[in-house]
């Protein structure tokens, strides 16, 4: 009985963060964002570039003097190209991509001493008609 409950709880936890993982919110440049700890972490992409954004609970930019940022493409058949991002004037970061059809990026952001990691899918698909 005790390991019938146990699984019925875990499979209520699995389906409430799959749920969770389905809500997208859009940041306040445009992009995708999503909640790691403390921080927003906003991307948002082009066909040549992508930019990363970090903000606080309030949605305040967070700057991004002093922080080490790091971007991982993954595309099909498990390739992976990791990339740094640069730091723009804007408290943000950018990088350049010739190839636009990754499947998912790993961003990895280390800010006061934290190592802030944050996976978004792809959705440049969202935006062609």
């Amino acid at each position: 009985m005790k390991s019938i409950l146990v699984m019925a709880l875990s499979l209520i936890l699995i389906q409430a963060k799959a749920q969770e993982n389905k809500v997208v919110r859009t940041g306040p440049n445009g992009g995708l964002l999503k909640t790691v700890q403390n921080y927003n972490i906003e991307m948002l992409h082009s066909i040549s570039t992508v930019y990363v954004y970090v903000f606080d609970n309030s949605l305040n930019p967070i700057s991004n003097n002093g922080v080490l940022a790091e971007i991982i493409f993954c595309y099909a058949h498990d390739v992976c190209l990791n990339k740094s991002l640069i730091a723009d004037n804007r408290n943000g970061f950018f990088v350049t991509i010739t190839n636009s059809q990754f499947d998912y990026c790993d961003i990895h952001l280390f800010i006061n001493g934290k190592d802030i990691q944050v996976k978004f899918n792809n959705s440049i698909g969202l935006a062609e008609n």
